[in-house]
């Protein structure tokens, strides 16, 4: 009795060990499989995170790769210099804007010029009006100009190339009608200007022009002309050699050109530079030859001095005109800085 109930109970545990067993083999059988599952899953994503580092890491090696290269383009493009030869703004062939440079000179400087003057140019044609510039370097003959053949009636203006010719022509006369030619050329008194006019004529006037170099400026019968920007700079660059020379009628005469009358040229840039410049203005109503608002001096800009001649039909819109001229000295400086 005793024997047989030992046997039973090894029996029974004998069983139980064996469904432990069994169990756990079971177990291991469907943990296996969901085990290696789960690694080979996480062995894709550790892959597939590692992939796609590599991608953004490729990507953004290309992308500094190809900033670089635009850099460098960029570089290239603003270092490139305009490969064309060098003409005396007076001789350039040209109507629209025209830079001409005696030195290297960058496109990127060129463009940024070109782009600030055609601006302020595109504000007055926009209000249908008409303009014409050109700045003389007189160091280089470089220098900028837009539309200069285009021809307008002088006003008032011609009274200074006039007063210039009569004095170097007739020193006497600069003390003798000094009252007359103050008047002339500071008020732009017409009363004055014909005083001269009939005491020393227009012919040799007429025929100074001509040995200028601009022999299509005569006075008319009204003592007035038709100038063109071309033109009335060259009239201007002798009057610039005779104010700086050792001429004692240039030390009388050359303060009376300073400060006068409706001078844009003197009101933009009179308080940087000295200016020696005279308006002309006229209105005979909207769209008349005789209508307009002109001005022409040398703008004494310490080493590297410029004539400038400005000539519209812009009548009264004296800040128009002078937001063109500070835009034109501002380009004149930058092309400075391009040396």
């Amino acid at each position: 009795m005793i024997i047989r109930d030992l046997q039973d109970i090894i029996h029974r545990y004998g069983n139980k060990s064996g469904w432990r067993s069994k169990r756990g083999n079971e177990i291991r059988r469907i943990l296996f499989p969901v085990l290696a599952a789960a690694l080979i899953i996480i062995i894709m994503l550790i892959l597939s995170a590692v992939e796609k580092r590599k991608a953004t890491e490729a990507a953004a090696e290309a992308e500094a790769a190809a900033r670089l290269a635009e850099a460098e383009a960029a570089k290239a493009a603003a270092e490139a210099l305009v490969d064309e030869p060098f003409v005396n703004i007076l001789d350039k062939n040209n109507y629209e804007l025209a830079v001409t440079w005696d030195g290297d000179l960058k496109k990127v400087t060129l463009e940024e010029i070109s782009q600030s003057i055609e601006e302020k140019t595109g504000v007055l044609e926009s209000q249908g009006y008409s303009v014409s510039f050109l700045l003389y370097d007189l160091n280089t003959g470089s220098g900028i100009s837009y539309h200069p053949d285009a021809e307008f009636y002088s006003a008032s203006a011609i009274k200074a190339p006039y007063i210039a010719w009569m004095v170097q022509t007739y020193p006497e006369a600069a003390e003798e009608f000094y009252e007359e030619i103050e008047n002339a050329v500071m008020w732009s008194s017409n009363e004055d200007y014909f005083t001269l006019i009939n005491n020393f004529g227009k012919t040799e006037f007429n025929e100074w022009t001509a040995r200028a170099g601009s022999p299509d400026i005569q006075l008319s019968e009204g003592s007035f002309a038709s100038v063109t920007c071309r033109d009335f700079t060259r009239l201007w660059m002798n009057i610039y050699d005779f104010f700086t020379s050792d001429s004692e009628t240039a030390e009388l005469i050359r303060p009376l050109y300073s400060g006068t009358d409706e001078s844009v040229i003197y009101e933009t840039l009179g308080r940087s530079y000295a200016v020696y410049s005279k308006g002309g203005w006229s209105f005979e109503g909207e769209d008349s030859y005789y209508t307009v608002q002109n001005d022409a001096g040398i703008v004494m800009k310490g080493e590297h001095p410029y004539v400038l001649t400005v000539l519209s039909d812009a009548y009264e819109h004296l800040d128009l005109l002078d937001a063109l001229v500070k835009e034109i000295d501002q380009a004149h400086t930058e092309l400075l800085r391009n040396r």
